[in-house]
This record gives C-alpha cells, structure tokens and sequence, in this order.
C-alpha cells in the first residue's frame, strides 16, 4: 500500500441513528469482520488506523432524535457470528412475496399517482421525508450537504485519498454534493471511488430531482468521481432499480469518470427488530463483495494524486 492516508467517508441512510460514537463504532465492528473474512491484512491494516472512517451523522438534524443501539446489536452480533445466510435467509429473501411486493414499489415509482393510492403508511412517510431533502425545506438538505463537504475538503487538503461511501438516501446526500462542489464550487479534486450501498438513485422521485439533472452533457454529472462501485443486494425494496449503469453511465462515455460498475444479487441477512432487513447498511459492509471491494482500495497500488 501506499504512503498516502487513506480516508473513508460513510454517509449514512434515512431514519435516527445510533449516537455517533456509538453509531461508528459498530460500523466498524462490521466492516472489520468483513475485511477480516476475504483479505485479513486489509482489517490488520484497517484497526491499526482507528481515524480511517468519518461519520457524517446528519440524521439528527432531519429528525432530532438518536436510535437505541439495543435493538440493532443483537442482529449485528448475528451477522458477525454467522457471516453466510442460512437457508431460511435464503427463502425469505428470494419468496414469491417480497417479489410481488418489489413489483408492487416498482409500479408506485413509475407511476406516481398509483403510488400515492397503493403506497403502505410506513412508505408514505419515507416519501414524504425524502421531499424535504429532494424540496430543501427549509434549507435542511443544504445544511446537511455542508456537513459533508467539510470532512470531505479537509481530506482531500490534506492529501487524502478518499472512499465516499453513501448508504441508501446518504448515497444522494453524496452525489448532490460532489456535484456541488464540481459545478458550484469549482473544485477540481476527486474522490478516488463513490461506492453506493443499495441506492435509491435510480428511483424516479429521486432521479428527476438531482441536483443538475436539469443539464445537459458534463454539467448534468459530477465530474470528480474517478471510480464508481455500485452494490444492491437481492430482494431490496429502496433500491428498486438496482443497476445505475443505465442511469449514470454516461459519466463514462464523457470520460467525467474511469468507471461505474454494478455488483447484485448478492445476499444482505441482516435480521433485526423488525426481522430479516437486506437494507441493514451494518449487513451490508460484512458482506464479502462490499468488504471485498473496500479491502482491494485499502491495499491498492500507489494512488493518484487528489487533484487528478
């Protein structure tokens, strides 16, 4: 590995979340056990350098309250004791159910009135809790997008290279803000790769109401992600259209970025207090190809310089 620190920068999805220093801690449990699964001396590499993953724990300030860890500790223990899913995980996830509950999200994105008719109270409210962020009402998408750009800036002044990560609404968080930084604030620095875990980006709600969607060519795009990895696990229901190639892929092909890549249909048995969840972002990080791929950039030959 290179001389050059190496920064990890994890924006997590909606809902409260644990107190920060909790709430990091138990990240790291699981991505240590994950690193420690399919290349041990990416997790040697990783605990010996406990300032390597920044929270950015925006929640509080959307919902201003925080989530007992007790009743995520039980399924993160599970996970970290039983890394393969068993054959039950198996059934659940891939059951005729969930598939006819997918179709029915699928139907409610596309279009959006039938949404509104169909939609469970449960994801009514998601939808209404990403408008806020989408509508920047009052201005709390704004402010919670400076919450991450200034982590990201102080890495990158002090020659970091980065790993963005985003979970499920933290992956918007994320784009919205690389492109504000690219396009408003003309920083020409890039982050050396933006993984998203079970994305929602793809979704029409989201999509139509990005930040430059409204442009055309380079300027529609963020222009400082160097590598895009994508990863959507079977049976998700926020990232319904699991592969962003088809949305993003453009980025490649205008040479804004080296590449975007998605990894599916892989399995997430994070089972917690509402049971099995394969959106569980501490689920997804033990998963081999998330810490896989985590363990090849920690180990990476020498990496380019942030500016490039």
């Amino acid at each position: 590995m290179s001389s050059t620190r190496r920064k990890i920068i994890f924006v997590p999805g909606m809902k409260p979340k644990p107190l920060p220093e909790i709430h990091v801690h138990e990240l790291c449990r699981c991505l240590t056990a994950g690193l420690a699964w399919v290349r041990p001396e990416a997790a040697r590499l990783f605990r010996a350098d406990d300032a390597c993953l920044t929270l950015i724990p925006w929640t509080y300030r959307f919902y201003g309250s925080y989530r007992d860890i007790a009743l995520d500790r039980p399924g993160i223990d599970h996970v970290l004791q039983q890394p393969e899913p068993s054959a039950d995980d198996l059934k659940e996830i891939d059951s005729l159910e969930r598939r006819i509950r997918r179709y029915t999200h699928l139907v409610g994105d596309a279009l959006p009135l039938v949404g509104r008719l169909i939609a469970r109270p449960e994801m009514r409210l998601t939808m209404a809790e990403a408008r806020r962020y989408l509508f920047d009402t009052d201005g709390v998408a704004t402010e919670v997008r400076g919450m991450l750009k200034g982590p990201l800036l102080e890495a990158w002044d002090a020659g970091e290279q980065v790993l963005l990560i985003g979970h499920s609404m933290g992956s918007v968080i994320a784009y919205d803000t690389l492109w504000e930084l690219a396009h408003e604030a003309h920083d020409p620095r890039r982050v050396d790769l933006f993984m998203t875990l079970g994305s929602p980006l793809a979704s029409r709600l989201i999509y139509e109401n990005l930040r430059g969607m409204s442009r055309t060519g380079v300027e529609r795009y963020p222009t400082n992600i160097r590598r895009w990895e994508n990863f959507a696990a079977r049976g998700e229901m926020t990232a319904l259209r699991p592969r962003l190639e088809r949305y993003f892929g453009e980025m490649v092909k205008l040479g804004i970025t080296d590449s975007l890549v998605d990894q599916t249909g892989f399995y997430n048995h994070f089972r917690g207090d509402i049971g099995l969840n394969v959106h569980k972002s501490y689920g997804y990080l033990a998963t081999p190809q998330v810490a896989g791929a985590i363990a090849g950039w920690l180990l990476g030959g020498s990496p380019k310089p942030a500016g490039q």
